[in-house]
């Protein structure tokens, strides 16, 4: 490819980050409970979204988004998942009266990960997107290492915007920003917006 195809692609893929969708709200969630969290959240979203970039690079995501079995397993499995972390934000303690600063539900590092991947991978809507997005790009005759370098550029601009994501709620947090009953209410409404999220995707299977 040229280098105009190139800077095509990344601006592309830059505005399908930067759109809001479950993806942000589970990697917010994972940076209120720190910064390794938060950073883990967003390098294994990247990762997930790698895994079917190149799944599409190679033609297989065909299979995904041909097949109703397979799309419709993904889908659930992804309303599930929606709706067990949403539950899980607004069964968040509510925070007591002392102490100024945010002290959100402490989540570990591996569970980021595993939201992180998860959120990415049971969307099949990314495997839409991709074969659609993919389909102007990659052509049979490429060079696997061009099909892998795509792979890799799509998989840094999710994975860079999401860490600067993550690095904003970050410094927001030490300059005492977010209040301690606001961050508690802010872990509720990403609930709220989970399960509405999981409904919407249900209704639409």
């Amino acid at each position: 490819m040229d280098l105009l195809s190139w800077l095509s692609l990344a601006g592309i893929c830059a505005l399908g980050a930067m759109s809001p969708g479950p993806s942000l709200l589970i990697v917010l969630r994972s940076a209120s409970s720190g910064l390794q969290q938060g950073l883990a959240s967003a390098i294994a979203h990247g990762a997930g979204v790698a895994a079917y970039a190149i799944l599409t690079a190679f033609g297989l995501a065909v299979l995904i988004t041909s097949s109703p079995t397979i799309f419709s397993i993904l889908q659930w499995a992804g309303a599930a998942m929606l709706i067990y972390l949403g539950w899980k934000a607004l069964r968040a303690p509510s925070p007591g009266s002392s102490g100024p600063d945010v002290q959100p539900p402490h989540q570990s590092v591996r569970r980021s990960i595993v939201q992180g991947f998860g959120v990415a991978f049971f969307n099949p809507k990314i495997a839409l997107f991709f074969t659609a997005l993919f389909s102007q790009f990659v052509s049979e005759q490429q060079a696997l290492t061009t099909k892998l370098g795509m792979a890799a550029m799509v998989s840094g601009v999710d994975t860079l915007w999401y860490c600067l994501v993550v690095l904003a709620v970050h410094a927001s947090r030490r300059r005492r920003l977010i209040s301690k009953h606001i961050g508690h209410r802010i872990q509720q409404i990403f609930g709220v917006l989970l399960i509405g999220l999981a409904a919407k995707l249900v209704l639409t299977i």
